[in-house]
């Protein structure tokens, strides 16, 4: 399980994103973005996420994969968590725009802003896993979103819906908002953790010298 301080810098970062999300419509149910944004406009935000991916992998990340990015966290460990998040993302917005429900939810911590249990539990499934495996799903799962973005109309991309992140702590009070939200808040998501991984590698290289 990470320590508080982690959890409290993941539940940071969640509560921007729900800030974000919510702000739009000034915490009313979303309709649609407050700037109309289009398929290929999120195509272009997830390819922009997927370059920076790639330059990320011609580092030696095999070699400092075991190395702690925290105080509980290694970068395999971070990385992992953007591969489970990714996926989760995909199936949301999959689930979502067929018009699907959800039969689960991601429920805050009462103490700790954020999915603090979520992630220890996906952190938890990544550990066994090889890091190419990882790196592969996130690709694999960033690809698979930008294909289903492609495709949607606009009902599906604007349309209000349910979805299972619970900010309140009781699941029976899901996170509102749309497709085209869910999406532009994954490459918020994974910019702030690559830039935390780039500024860690860069502080590593220094330290190495």
């Amino acid at each position: 399980m990470a320590d508080r301080a982690l959890l409290n810098e993941l539940g940071q970062e969640w509560e921007a994103l729900r800030g974000r999300l919510a702000a739009e419509d000034g915490g009313a149910q979303a309709t649609r973005p407050r700037f109309p944004i289009s398929p290929i406009a999120l195509y272009a935000q997830l390819e922009e996420v997927l370059f920076s991916w790639r330059e990320l992998r011609e580092q030696p990340l095999a070699a400092l994969q075991q190395r702690y990015v925290n105080g509980a966290w290694t970068l395999k460990d971070l990385l992992g968590h953007l591969a489970s998040w990714a996926g989760e993302f995909r199936r949301e917005v999959e689930t979502a725009a067929a018009g699907g429900a959800f039969d689960y939810s991601i429920p805050y911590a009462l103490s700790v802003m954020g999915p603090n249990e979520w992630n220890a539990q996906a952190a938890e499934e990544q550990r066994p896993r090889n890091l190419e495996a990882i790196l592969g799903d996130f690709e694999t799962e960033t690809r698979r979103l930008q294909a289903l973005v492609l495709d949607l109309p606009e009902g599906a991309l604007y349309g209000p819906a349910a979805f299972p992140l619970a900010p309140t702590g009781d699941p029976a009070v899901p996170w509102r908002g749309n497709v085209a939200q869910i999406v532009l808040g994954k490459c918020q998501h994974d910019r702030h953790h690559l830039d935390q991984i780039w500024k860690w590698i860069e502080r590593v290289s220094k330290e190495e010298r």
